[in-house]
């Protein structure tokens, strides 16, 4: 399962993809933190246990690039 990140091309956002699926995005919330925070966009249900894995592990991915 490998999570797939693509900038929305109007807004800049990074949305996140799990097998083509929008399961949320990737924001940074304040502007005194440039850390990410994720957001889903899709029902819980539809998320299992490894979705947020590999969530997370993109996450801390995305933080230590900044």
């Amino acid at each position: 399962m490998q999570v797939v990140i693509k900038k929305h091309p109007k807004t800049q956002v990074n949305e996140a993809f799990i097998d083509g699926l929008l399961v949320g995005v990737f924001e940074q919330m304040t502007t005194c933190s440039d850390a990410y925070s994720f957001m889903s966009k899709c029902s819980h249900d539809k998320l299992s246990g490894d979705h947020y894995i590999a969530i997370g592990q993109k996450l801390n991915e995305l933080n230590l690039e900044r």
